[in-house]
């Protein structure tokens, strides 16, 4: 049974599903550790607040959907340019912060903050390489449409994402509707 795959297409989406997948597991690592910063002692009692990827994939979305994006969804490995990932949510529970409501919110950004970051460095050390191996600038490039997209992803204003988070925490969206909506949203994103 031949996919169409040539080896070069292989290679190009497996290299994109890792630096995904490593993007998703920093994310996830992050959220939990600055959870657990802040006093919420649940993501360490989870086993959380590690970069052991295993505690934080879901088969789903980790795994499996990222993949049919990359392989069959794509009109060109070369260009991905629309992929749907998450990873296991990092379980939080707001009354053990000092401040429930703002340090909520922090969490919900954190996952957001370590995209910008690491796009940011992407863009920094692959311009830096570029100059001595103009081959690294495939990998940094697809870092940052990576990051790019997870950024984008993150401030959609639909629950539970960040977006939605933060329209709930300065009152655009009532607590009711939030979950409400949050219930029934990962059916509208399939």
């Amino acid at each position: 049974m031949d996919l169409g795959f040539t080896p070069a297409d292989l290679r190009a989406g497996l290299i994109f599903y890792l630096l995904l997948f490593s993007c998703l597991i920093l994310r996830a690592f992050s959220q939990a550790w600055l959870a657990d910063r802040l006093g919420d002692r649940t993501p360490r009692d989870e086993g959380r607040v590690t970069l052991y990827p295993v505690p934080h994939v879901d088969l789903l979305g980790t795994v499996i959907l990222p993949l049919i994006c990359i392989f069959f969804l794509q009109p060109r490995l070369g260009s991905i340019n629309f992929f749907l990932a998450w990873t296991n949510p990092v379980p939080i529970n707001a009354a053990n912060f000092r401040n429930p409501q703002k340090h909520y919110l922090f969490t919900q950004l954190t996952g957001l903050g370590m995209s910008v970051g690491l796009a940011l460095i992407s863009a920094i050390l692959g311009g830096l390489l570029y100059r001595t191996n103009p081959q690294t600038a495939e990998i940094f490039g697809t870092l940052i449409g990576i990051n790019a997209m997870l950024i984008v992803l993150d401030m959609l204003p639909v629950p539970p994402l960040p977006g939605a988070v933060v329209l709930r925490h300065f009152g655009f969206i009532s607590e009711e509707r939030f979950w409400q909506i949050a219930r029934w949203s990962g059916l509208v994103f399939m």
